[in-house]
């Protein structure tokens, strides 16, 4: 029964696997991405041009993209003035509450979140119920308890593939 909330609906190497086009096909206009080790690794604080160019991309097929991160202070308000983007900063995932706010905030509808964590930007998508695309990590030096978390997910990843759930990695 849990594992339901820890599957996700896509799944991809990086958040660049997912092309504009294949947004705007699928009906998803507004796009919601966590930020470390999704966006850009945990510990850095410039946002690459490959992911400026991924924003722009969206921006120009009329997909709405926002942020969210359990973590804030100056590197997060920082992102958010590189990208020009809304974000909830310590949101507090997996809890709903911060997805729900975005959701309100990007004005309803389809919404579909990209994370790199089952346990938390997956789980979190899942119990507010929106469509998710669960990413490889970007690396970088990881918070303590996201290593402690990361051997959870690999437990939760071997039990996917097992049962068959979880979902091939590919180019959307």
């Amino acid at each position: 029964m849990f594992l339901k909330y820890v599957t996700p609906d896509y799944r991809v190497k990086s958040l660049f696997d997912i092309t504009p086009r294949w947004l705007k096909r699928n009906g998803y206009t507004k796009v919601v991405v966590d930020v470390d080790n999704t966006l850009l690794p945990r510990d850095k604080n410039l946002v690459g041009p490959r992911a400026m160019t991924w924003i722009r991309q969206c921006h120009q097929l009329g997909i709405n993209i926002a942020l969210i991160s359990n973590n804030g202070g100056d590197r997060m308000k920082g992102i958010t003035r590189q990208t020009n983007l809304g974000c909830v900063m310590r949101a507090a995932k997996p809890l709903p509450v911060a997805y729900k706010r975005l959701v309100e905030a990007m004005g309803g509808g389809k919404v579909l979140f990209v994370g790199d964590q089952l346990l938390t930007d997956v789980l979190g998508a899942k119990f507010a119920g929106h469509p998710v695309i669960w990413c490889q990590s970007l690396g970088g030096q990881e918070h303590f308890i996201t290593r402690c978390t990361r051997k959870i997910e690999k437990f939760l990843i071997n039990r996917l593939n097992a049962n068959g759930t979880m979902p091939k990695e590919r180019v959307l």
